[in-house]
């Protein structure tokens, strides 16, 4: 018989895994909102959000309007891709 070899976890001092996540994205259907938050350290702007289908934002005759659910819907669909190309982390992830 021979003795287990060491696992990665049982060495001290080895390096601490990064998160299995960049971010997480928060969305309540009751109420049509959305928010992302960034996981990645040192992130400048860790929060993007809440986005809510009643806020009120300009169209684009200047008046302000409701955003909508298609306005929460937009901000899902790009948020990573925007989060990411607007704030430099630095990772190689």
């Amino acid at each position: 018989m021979t003795a287990p070899s060491a696992r990665a976890r049982d060495t001290p001092g080895r390096a601490v895994a990064p998160p299995p996540f960049d971010g997480e994205l928060f969305i309540d259907m009751d109420n049509v909102r959305a928010r992302y938050e960034c996981l990645r350290p040192g992130c400048p702007h860790p929060l993007e959000g809440p986005v809510c289908a009643n806020d009120r934002v300009t169209d684009a005759e200047g008046r302000p309007a409701r955003r909508g659910p298609s306005g929460v819907a937009a901000f899902i669909a790009g948020i990573k891709a925007h989060h990411l190309a607007q704030y430099d982390h630095r990772s190689t992830r």
